[in-house]
């Protein structure tokens, strides 16, 4: 049979865990909340600049020489074969 004493124990730290728990749950709570207003009431930068830029298309640079499905275009001569690799009898 427990005593007074152990029921005593028991029923503190209940309440303590109720008390923390309910003071944790109320602060993210109202940290969500803060959150979510702040994000409404705050001025957010527009990152669409196409209709101010004069240019709105970035020019691709070095595209001449593409590289092949076959292999890098600087490590082959004019015919378009390997340098440096020995032909295959």
């Amino acid at each position: 049979m427990s005593s007074p004493k152990e029921n005593i124990t028991k029923l503190t730290l209940a309440i303590t865990k109720v008390i923390v728990m309910s003071v944790v749950f109320i602060a993210g709570v109202s940290i969500g909340v803060f959150n979510i207003l702040v994000g409404k009431i705050q001025n957010k930068d527009d990152a669409n600049t196409r209709g101010i830029s004069a240019q709105s298309k970035i020019v691709p640079k070095n595209t001449r020489e593409t590289r092949s499905d076959f292999g890098h275009p600087y490590l082959r001569d004019k015919n378009g074969n390997p340098i440096g690799k020995d032909k295959a009898v």
